[in-house]
């Protein structure tokens, strides 16, 4: 199976172990710019994934490329993430990244619903503070205009950085998605991801 996963911020393939031996994993700031994304997921495949951040840049720059995939699945998307986050507390982290970036990351992660948080990586610092001052500008405008038949909304119960009205906002602006409620937070288990994917 042909699979493409793109990650959120502070993202990692230790997040994912077991998808990551298969798939492309595709983490964005770090590894990839914005808007490089289209080409680099521009060959199709079997399975496409977004998480978060990755599910909120496919939706907003790579919507017209779904149908070159069998599937689609799209974990905590958000139209903008100032709808479950005020400007303040982003910008906050912005300011944290400079004094104590490790702790940000952590923290980060830890609200993430993460067993086993990936470690901040100091060679990442300035593609992290990139990707935090994105999402105070990034916003989907066109969600109305697309029609996603073969797309999977996923969103966890407990999701405690892209909330339920974040979430819901996405969901009923977009048109022919079918939507997945389940139990995890932020950061659903492998084992049911991998189940989504297979199934």
């Amino acid at each position: 199976m042909n699979i493409v996963f793109v990650g959120g911020w502070a993202g990692s393939e230790e997040q994912y172990q077991e998808l990551a031996e298969t798939a492309r994993f595709l983490v964005p700031f770090t590894c990839f710019d914005p808007t490089e994304l289209p080409a680099l997921i521009g060959d199709g495949g079997d399975v496409l994934v977004g998480w978060s951040t990755g599910a909120h840049m496919l939706l907003k720059d790579c919507h017209h490329l779904f149908k070159l995939y069998g599937k689609v699945i799209l974990i905590a998307p958000f139209l903008s993430f100032t709808d479950s986050f005020p400007i303040r507390l982003i910008q906050g982290m912005i300011a944290g990244m400079q004094s104590d970036p490790a702790a940000v990351v952590q923290s980060f992660h830890e609200n993430c619903g993460e067993p086993e948080p990936p470690s901040y990586e100091p060679e990442a610092h300035n593609a992290l503070v990139a990707g935090l001052e994105y999402l105070v500008t990034s916003k989907i405008e066109s969600a109305a205009e697309m029609n996603l038949s073969n797309c999977l909304l996923v969103h966890g119960a407990k999701d405690r950085i892209v909330r339920r009205k974040a979430f819901e906002k996405l969901s009923s602006a977009i048109k022919g998605a079918d939507i997945l409620k389940v139990q995890g937070g932020h950061k659903i288990s492998e084992s049911e991801l991998m189940s989504i994917i297979k199934g």
